[in-house]
């Protein structure tokens, strides 16, 4: 990054998992929440573009927007960044990579910028690291998301110099750990990079989790660098600056920027939860249910309401009755009807009932289910989701006004089909295809034998394996699908297993050496070979055998 652009760029970039490996800080990354990871390409520029400028650069190959969160050497302000920016632009597929501008090494050949004391650059680290928590926090980035720190290049022949850095950056790595928080640093392959990788071999256990090789020559690919061997931060943790500013233009709209290629780890792409207290509720008047909205929710003063009724009749499966809330937001002054929110708005439904399904309409006649999130986010391409708290009560999270409806499900789902059964070392493997529902998704599949329900698999599986078979006739199985409702699906088509007849020429009393010589072969052969005549003899292969796979798949 050029001095121009030393302090409040915007970074666009893929997403990335964090992985700890031992070329990162393991034993702290290990502890922290899974960051996303992408692979591709990003840009960087120096103020955050305006949400249409985004837009328009959906054109482009770039799906990712890092932000330059603050720091003491920043020069671009935060311009069109805000909380709700970063909600909307998450919301419309970019991934963000959160970039600190704190203090720089004393020997950086660039003036006028506030810069790292040898006498105090562990506290400086630490302090740095506090400060760019808490501005990630206010943006809305919680724990576990990655925070790279900016370090300009600086001589490479001072030795004093490369220490205080990394003193500085050992603490920045420690503390951002210690707020749960993924470290990473930027900084020239000449300099920074360099005494990041004497770090990582020196043994130092406050290395980052990422790094972000600037070095310009046009290679679009994070490996391969001369300064930093292909092993070292291997795992989805590398950033490479191959390309400094020019323009580009995409959409219509022309950005100066630098261009890097991806392969580390990012703030994934979704629409969040403001972390501050609500700026507004309104309760339904059936007092069943309540919306909260954000300071950042809308950009004009907005008239929210909330309205209840009933599902007037049956349709696409769901019982009429059933719980509609329908959400309206509008311009005060004019009336002009909200059609997107800055920040996730929040309906929480006090009572929703058991077995409900959550359903989403613009208009109260067609209905598409909503997706159960596992948190208060929102991936790429939804505008809505749901939780279900442990009192028993739901939030719903939404980008859209509209209806909500929480119905009850009276449709079965479809019939799980190809069931396929074979065995493996005298156990049954079952898979079958997933089934559909109305609702959106199954709950659960049940494993019958004879009709009789034997095991539950959670709907993210299609297979399991068994055991269990009836000693005399048939053992038959088959999967049905369930709902969230209950609702069971029509049982898939058969697999069924008989017993194997016992070999014949079998000794009437199977001596007690083929026992053991059987348990010491099911264990794979581990320890002491038991005494046997020898040679054993043939009728001991096929007892084994049928012992050993007593059933079989009937034809």
């Amino acid at each position: 990054m050029t001095r121009t652009r030393l302090f409040g760029i915007i970074l666009v970039f893929g997403a990335g998992l964090l992985v700890a490996t031992t070329a990162g800080s393991a034993a702290h990354a290990a502890r922290l929440k899974a960051a996303s990871f992408y692979i591709g390409y990003g840009f960087d520029t120096c103020g955050a573009p305006s949400l249409e400028a985004m837009e328009a650069w959906q054109a482009s190959p770039y799906r990712a927007v890092g932000i330059y969160l603050g720091g003491v050497n920043r020069a671009c302000p935060d311009g069109n960044l805000t909380p709700a920016w970063v909600n909307s632009v998450r919301a419309g597929g970019w991934n963000l990579l959160p970039l600190w501008v704190g203090r720089q090494a004393p020997c950086v050949s660039q003036s006028g910028l506030g810069l790292i004391s040898a006498a105090s650059a562990g506290a400086q680290g630490k302090a740095e690291a506090d400060s760019a928590a808490t501005r990630a926090a206010y943006f809305g980035i919680g724990a576990g998301y990655p925070i790279y720190f900016d370090m300009e290049g600086y001589a490479t022949n001072n030795a004093s110099c490369t220490q205080v850095v990394q003193r500085f950056v050992a603490a920045w790595v420690d503390e951002l750990h210690a707020k749960s928080y993924a470290a990473g640093v930027y900084g020239s392959a000449a300099s920074t990079i360099r005494d990041l990788v004497a770090m990582l071999e020196s043994g130092s256990a406050s290395t980052p989790d990422d790094v972000w090789i600037a070095r310009w020559n046009g290679d679009e690919h994070v490996f391969g660098d001369p300064v930093v061997p292909d092993t070292y931060w291997s795992a989805h943790q590398r950033i490479h600056q191959y390309r400094g500013g020019h323009k580009e233009t995409w959409g219509g709209v022309q950005l100066n920027v630098d261009s890097n290629y991806v392969d580390g780890a990012v703030v994934e792409t979704a629409a969040t939860l403001p972390l501050e207290p609500p700026a507004g509720t309104v309760t339904s008047n059936d007092g069943l249910a309540s919306v909260s909205w954000w300071q950042n929710s809308f950009s004009t003063p907005t008239t929210v309401t909330l309205t209840p009724s009933a599902l007037a009749g049956p349709v696409q499966g769901f019982a009429a009755g059933g719980y509609v809330l329908q959400l309206g937001a509008s311009d005060t002054g004019t009336g002009v009807p909200v059609t997107r929110f800055g920040t996730l708005l929040s309906i929480h439904v006090s009572s929703p009932g058991a077995g409900v399904v959550a359903a989403f309409s613009t208009d109260g006649l067609t209905w598409t289910p909503v997706k159960r999130l596992g948190s208060a986010a929102l991936s790429i391409g939804q505008t809505s989701g749901y939780q279900v708290n442990p009192d028993g009560s739901l939030e719903i999270y939404t980008l859209v006004p509209g209806y909500f409806g929480l119905f009850h499900d009276v449709t079965a789902p479809t019939t799980p089909g190809g069931l396929r059964g074979h065995f493996n070392k005298g156990k049954l493997l079952l898979n079958w295809g997933k089934a559909t529902d109305n609702s959106g998704e199954v709950a659960s599949y049940r494993i019958t034998l004879n009709r009789a329900p034997i095991q539950t698999i959670a709907a993210t599986s299609t297979k399991t394996s068994l055991t269990r078979f009836k000693k005399q006739g048939w053992s038959v199985y088959r999967v049905i699908a369930v709902d969230g409702s209950g609702n069971q699906s029509v049982p898939s088509q058969s697999v069924a297993v008989v017993k194997v007849a016992r070999p014949r020429h079998l000794p009437r009393a199977i001596p007690a050496w083929a026992w053991r010589m059987l348990k010491w072969q099911a264990k794979g052969k581990k320890g002491k070979r038991p005494l046997s005549p020898q040679p054993v003899p043939g009728w001991y292969w096929h007892w084994a055998g049928w012992q050993l796979s007593p059933y079989h798949l009937a034809s």
